[in-house]
C-alpha cells in the first residue's frame, strides 16, 4: 500500500546497480494501459539507461514503435539487450495501473518470459497485477516482498527518529511504533507531529487529527480506488474490527466479504483477524480507520448518521457499549438510553463495570431512563467500596422513580431492590444479606408482577453465595445456585449462569464428588475464557476451588498460583471467601517452606477478625493456622500449648485436625486421639476424613499400635484414592513414608495409591504448569510496559488506539494473571518474572 517505501527501496537498488552495470527505470501511469504506449515507454527507459551500445539499435525501434505490433517491438528490444554483457536491472514502478489492461499485462509477461539472463526485473505495485507468475515461482526465480516486510521494525523506527534529529524517550519511540504499526509514512508523520508539537507523548492524538496525514490518505489511497470500492471503504471503517455481516447489515448489501477480500488483495490497510470464529473478522489499521471516519463525517454527514444508526442496532445484542457509541454518533440519545436500560445489568454481571460507567458517560444528560444510570452507579460504587457515593446514587434513583408512571415503576422497584440487596452485602457481608435476599424472593413469588429473569436469578445467586459462605446449609445453597444457573441459562444470561455455577463449586464439596466439581470449575473458566472474561470477579470461587483441590492433591505450586489468582479476583465485600482462600494459601505456603508468606497471610486473617465483620468460627481457624506456623518455626511447645486451649464454639471444621497434628508432633498422641474423635464423624467430608485418618495413623504408630495404624492408613487411602487427595500423605514427613512402606508389605486394597504416593515423595514435589498458567498475550505484554510509566489508564488507551474499557480490561487480566491487585505490585512481580 501507499507509504511503505516501495519506490525508495527500488531506487536504492537501481543506484547500486549503476555501479556494476545499468538500470532501466519506468514509472507507469494510466496511459500505459495502451500496449503501444507501454512499449514506447520501455524503449525510452532503455535509451536513458546510459548504455552506449544500445543507442544505435534503439533509434530505428523508437521511430517505428507507434506503428509496429507491440510484442514484435518487445522482441526487438530484448534482442538489443541480449547483446549487452553488463548486469541489467529493469524497474517497473506503479504497475498497479495495468491491473485492468490484459493487453499491457501480456507485454510485461513477454518481457518476464524472454528477458536475458543478465537482467533482473523488479516490479513495485499496490496490487498484485494479473501476470502469469506461476512458472517463475515453480522455477524459483521469483521473490515476493509484502508490506509486513517493508514495515519498520521497532529498531528501524528508533533509527528513523534518531536520523530526524529527535531525542525521544524509548517509551515515546515505542508509542510511535505501535500506533503506526511500523508504517513508514505514518512514522514520518509522527516524527513531524512530535517535532512540531513538542509533546511526543501526545503523538497518537496528534496523528488522529493530522491534516497532512488525512490529505495523504485521501490522495494516495482513496482517490486511487474505483468508485465502488472507495464507497465500500468509507462505509466499512466505522469500527476498527469488522465482519461481513456487520458491513452488509449497515450497507444493505450482500457482497461485503468479497470487498473485504479485495481490500486485502489490494494491499489496503486491512488485516485478517480472528479466524476461529464462525464468521471471519478483519482489522482496519487504527490510523487509517480514524481518518476515514473523519472523511465520511465531513463529506457525507447524512450517510454517516444512517450508517451509525444501523451499526447501533447490529451491535446491540453483541456489545452494548459499542452499540451505545454508534447510537450517540448517530445523534440518537433516546436509542442509546434504551440500549443502556436493557443491557446494563447484564454487563455488570459480566464484570464489565468499566464499560457500564463508560456507557453512562456517553448517555445524554436528559435521559428518560436516567434512573438506570443512577442504579448502575450505585451498584458499581458499592462494589468498589465507595459506600457514600453508592447511597447518593441510590437516593437519586429513588427520587427519579417517584415521577414514573405506575406501569413502569414495578420494573425499577425490582432493580432498586437488588441494588439494596447488594448494598446490604457490601455494608454487612454476604451472610447478613441472606435474610434480605430470601425475603425479596418471597415477595417476588407473591407479586402479580413477573420479575425480570435476570433480577430473580441474580437474587438467587446472592442468597446462594451467602448460604455457601455461612457453611451451614449446603443443600439449600446448592439448590439456590443451581436454580439460578438454570434460570440464567434459559434466558441466555451466560455471565450469570457461569457465576452461579462457579459459586456452586464451594458448597458442592459437601457432596464429595470432588473430581466432578473440578471438571465443572474448569469448564466454567474455559467458557469464560472463550468470551474474554478471564478476569470476571464472580468466577473467583471456581479458581479458589481449583487451588483448594490442588492443595489436597499435593500439587502445591499449582495450588499457590490458583489461590493467589483467586485472591486478586475476590470482590471487596466478600470477606468470607477471602478468608477461606487466605486460610489455604497459608497452609500451602507452610507446605512449601515459605514461612514468611504464611505469616503474612495469617496476619491478614487476624486483621479481618479484628474488624469484627467475620464469622464466629474464624478465631478457631486462625488458632489452627497459628499452631501449624509455630510448629514449622520449631516452636513445638508453644504450638502444643496453643493446641490445648479449649475449643471455641462454633468451630472451624478442620480445627481439631490441626490441633491433633500439632499434638502428634509434640509427642502427645493420646491427646491427639481425643481431638480426632471430635472430627471423625459419619458426616465428615472426604478431605477431612483423609487428613484425620493420616494423623490418626501417625498417633497409633507413636503409641506402638501398628495394627491400628494400618487400619487408619487403609481408611485414609480409601478416602484419598478416588480424587487423588494425596496431600496429607505427602506433607506428613519421614514417619509417614516408613508407615506407607510397611503398609505396602502388610497388604492393602490400594497398592496403586501407595506406590503413587511413595513415588511422589521420592521424586520430590513435582511442579506442573497450571492449565490456567496465564501467559500474558502479546497485547497484554505491550500494556504491561506502560504500567512501568506514569501514564494514566486513559493515556494508555489513547496511545494504543483502544477504548478506556479495553485498556482497563487488559490491565485487569494482567493483574489476575500475575496474582496482584495494583500497578506497583504488577511492576514488581513482572520484574521478578523478567517480563521487562
Amino acid at each position: 500500500m501507499a507509504g511503505y517505501g516501495k519506490s525508495t527501496l527500488l531506487a536504492a537498488a537501481a543506484r547500486r546497480q549503476q555501479d556494476r552495470g545499468a538500470a532501466l527505470w519506468l514509472t507507469l501511469d494510466e496511459s500505459d494501459r495502451e500496449p503501444v504506449r507501454l512499449v514506447s515507454d520501455l524503449l525510452t527507459a532503455a535509451g536513458l539507461s546510459g548504455l552506449d551500445e544500445l543507442s544505435a539499435g534503439l533509434e530505428p525501434l523508437r521511430a517505428s514503435a507507434l506503428r509496429a505490433e507491440p510484442l514484435t517491438m518487445v522482441d526487438s528490444l530484448l534482442e538489443e539487450l541480449y547483446d549487452t554483457a553488463v548486469p541489467l536491472t529493469l524497474v517497473l514502478d506503479d504497475l498497479q495501473h495495468l491491473s485492468d489492461s490484459k493487453a499491457s499485462a501480456r507485454v510485461i509477461d513477454h518481457v518476464l518470459r524472454w528477458a536475458p539472463a543478465n537482467m533482473r526485473i523488479a516490479i513495485a505495485a499496490r496490487v498484485v497485477p494479473p501476470l502469469r507468475l506461476q512458472r517463475l515461482r515453480l522455477e524459483d526465480r521469483l521473490a515476493y516482498i509484502a508490506h509486513d516486510e517493508l514495515a519498520f521494525s521497532r529498531e528501524e523506527t528508533a533509527e528513523a527518529v534518531r536520523v530526524a534529529g529527535l531525542d525521544l524517550e524509548p517509551e515515546n519511540v515505542g508509542t510511535i511504533h505501535r500506533v503506526t504499526d511500523g508504517w513508514p509514512a505514518g512514522v514520518r508523520m509522527a516524527i513531524l507531529a512530535a517535532r512540531q508539537s513538542g509533546r511526543p507523548h501526545q503523538v497518537p492524538m496528534e496523528l488522529r487529527r493530522d491534516q497532512a496525514l488525512a490529505d495523504y490518505l485521501a490522495t494516495e489511497v482513496l482517490d486511487s480506488l474505483h468508485d465502488e470500492l472507495r464507497d465500500f471503504v468509507l462505509d466499512s471503517c466505522l469500527d476498527e474490527q469488522v465482519c461481513p455481516s456487520l458491513i452488509d447489515t449497515i450497507r444493505g448489501t450482500l457482497d461485503a466479504e468479497v470487498h473485504l477480500e479485495q481490500c486485502l488483495a489490494d494491499g489496503l490497510f486491512l488485516t485478517r483477524g480472528d479466524v476461529s470464529a464462525e464468521e471471519a473478522w478483519y482489522n482496519w489499521h487504527p490510523l487509517f480507520a480514524a481518518h476515514i471516519r473523519r472523511r465520511l463525517a465531513s463529506d457525507l454527514p447524512e450517510r454517516a448518521l444512517a450508517l451509525h444508526r444501523a451499526a447501533a442496532e447490529w451491535w446491540r445484542p453483541i456489545d452494548p457499549p459499542t452499540a451505545i457509541r454508534h447510537a450517540m454518533a448517530a445523534g440518537d440519545g433516546e436509542a442509546a438510553s434504551r440500549i443502556f436500560a436493557d443491557r446494563w445489568l447484564e454487563l455488570f454481571l459480566e464484570g464489565r463495570v468499566d464499560a457500564v460507567l463508560e456507557a453512562v458517560d456517553q448517555l445524554p444528560e436528559t435521559s428518560a431512563r436516567s434512573i438506570d444510570a443512577h442504579l448502575a452507579k450505585a451498584l458499581i460504587y458499592g462494589q468498589r467500596g465507595r459506600l457514600d457515593a453508592a447511597r447518593s446514587a441510590l437516593e437519586a434513583a429513588h427520587g427519579t422513580a417517584k415521577g414514573l408512571p405506575a406501569s413502569a415503576r414495578s420494573t425499577y422497584e425490582d432493580r432498586m431492590a437488588i441494588v439494596e440487596l447488594f448494598r446490604t452485602g457490601y455494608d454487612l457481608g454476604l451472610v447478613q444479606a441472606v435474610e434480605s435476599g430470601t425475603a425479596l424472593l418471597g415477595r417476588m413469588d407473591q407479586s402479580q408482577h413477573v420479575p425480570d429473569p435476570a433480577i430473580r436469578a441474580a437474587v438467587q445467586v446472592f442468597v446462594g453465595m451467602g448460604e455457601a459462605r455461612a457453611q451451614s446449609h449446603h443443600k439449600l445453597s446448592l439448590e439456590m445456585l443451581r436454580s439460578s444457573a438454570a434460570t440464567a441459562a434459559d434466558n441466555g444470561l451466560v455471565a450469570l449462569e457461569l457465576t452461579a455455577l462457579a459459586e456452586s463449586c464451594i458448597p458442592a464439596i459437601a457432596e464429595g464428588h470432588l473430581s466432578e466439581v473440578r471438571d465443572l470449575a474448569a469448564g466454567v473458566l474455559a467458557r469464560a475464557d472463550q468470551r474474554g472474561w478471564v478476569g470476571l470477579a464472580t468466577l473467583a470461587p471456581a479458581v479458589a476451588y481449583l487451588g483448594w483441590l490442588d492443595y489436597w492433591r499435593g500439587n502445591l505450586h499449582e495450588a499457590r498460583a490458583q489461590l493467589e489468582r483467586s485472591l486478586s479476583m475476590v470482590l471487596p465485600f466478600d470477606w468470607e471467601l477471602r478468608g477461606l482462600v487466605l486460610n489455604f494459601l497459608t497452609k500451602t505456603c507452610l507446605a512449601l517452606g515459605d514461612l514468611r508468606s504464611a505469616r503474612r497471610n495469617a496476619g491478614e486473617i487476624t486483621t479481618m477478625i479484628e474488624s469484627g465483620r467475620t464469622a464466629p468460627w474464624w478465631p478457631s481457624m486462625l488458632a489452627g493456622l497459628e499452631g501449624l506456623i509455630l510448629l514449622a518455626e520449631g516452636g513445638i511447645q508453644e504450638a502444643a500449648a496453643l493446641a490445648k486451649v479449649p475449643a471455641s464454639d462454633p468451630e472451624y471444621s478442620l480445627a481439631p485436625a490441626h490441633r491433633a497434628k500439632v499434638l502428634v508432633q509434640a509427642g502427645l498422641p493420646g491427646e491427639a486421639h481425643a481431638e480426632l474423635d471430635r472430627v471423625l464423624t459419619p458426616e465428615a467430608f472426604v478431605h477431612i476424613e483423609c487428613l484425620s485418618r493420616c494423623i490418626e495413623a501417625e498417633a497409633h504408630a507413636a503409641l506402638g499400635d501398628l495394627h491400628a495404624a494400618h487400619a487408619s492408613l487403609e481408611l485414609a487411602l480409601a478416602a484419598a484414592e478416588p480424587d487423588g487427595l494425596y496431600g496429607p500423605f505427602l506433607g506428613a514427613g519421614e514417619a509417614m513414608t516408613e508407615l506407607l512402606k510397611a503398609h505396602l508389605r502388610h497388604g492393602t486394597a490400594h497398592p496403586t495409591a501407595v506406590t503413587h504416593v511413595l513415588g511422589r515423595i521420592a521424586e520430590g514435589q513435582h511442579h506442573n504448569v497450571t492449565g490456567w498458567g496465564e501467559r500474558l498475550t502479546e497485547r497484554e505484554r505491550v500494556i504491561l510496559q506502560y504500567l512501568a510509566t506514569n501514564l494514566t489508564n486513559a493515556e494508555i488507551a489513547e496511545a494504543e488506539f483502544i477504548s478506556l474499557h479495553t485498556a482497563k480490561t487488559h490491565i485487569a487480566h494482567i493483574y489476575q494473571k500475575l496474582g496482584v491487585s495494583s500497578r506497583r505490585a504488577a511492576i514488581r512481580r513482572a520484574a521478578e518474572l523478567e517480563l521487562y
